[in-house]
């Protein structure tokens, strides 16, 4: 969800429009969205770009975090399993990084139901910015997963232990959640208990 399809662009003959284009500038294109949020608390500005893209937006999306302005950062091509783009457009250190970042709410949804999810907690999270970090890869609906479960972080998409006591905790984000959920599967054939949490 980044073109509001239904809508034209927000030009000076068409103010009635929604979309805005911003071209190739991620630092504009975070401090038109702050300026929006700011200015018009009732408006709801989210922009959209490769999550490697976030260097240049860094200082707008800080901002965004100092100033509590609720701006939705969709960043997609998140994981380093996306690979026809090279190197240069896998995102290694900007989750980590922004995970740090005081007063930004940092979602990674594995599948559709978490993106719902998580879509859901940023339309909600009015008081400081959000950055929803979506793969471009064909990722498989996961058994477990929930939209409502979102909200709490992380949450327990399977587990075959009794007594809350699982020989294996095992912790995924985003795309790395169906290779969570694949290997509790392995050792489950092993006769282990495993719990999977997916952390969004």
């Amino acid at each position: 969800m980044t073109l509001l399809k239904m809508f034209g662009n927000f030009q000076k003959g068409t103010p009635e429009e929604r979309n805005v284009r911003f071209g190739v500038r991620e630092h504009g294109t975070g401090a038109i969205c702050n300026g929006i949020a700011l200015h018009s608390p009732g408006l709801l500005p989210y922009c959209a770009t490769f999550f490697v893209f976030t260097d240049n937006m860094r200082a707008a999306m800080r901002i965004s975090a100092l100033s509590g302005a609720g701006v939705i950062y969709v960043m997609t091509h998140d994981s380093v399993g996306l690979g026809e783009d090279g190197p240069t457009h896998q995102p290694i250190e900007h989750l980590i990084s922004f995970r740090a970042m005081p007063n930004i709410l940092m979602l990674r949804p594995a599948d559709g139901n978490e993106t719902a999810g998580a879509y859901k907690v940023a339309v909600l999270n009015r008081k400081r910015p959000s950055v929803l970090a979506l793969s471009r890869q064909k990722l498989p609906q996961l058994p477990g997963t929930s939209i409502e479960d979102v909200e709490k972080g992380g949450y327990t998409i399977s587990d075959n232990s009794t007594g809350n006591k699982p020989d294996v905790i095992l912790i995924g984000t985003g795309s790395e959640l169906e290779i969570a959920a694949k290997a509790a599967d392995e050792r489950r054939k092993e006769g282990k208990t495993v719990r999977v949490v997916s952390l969004v």
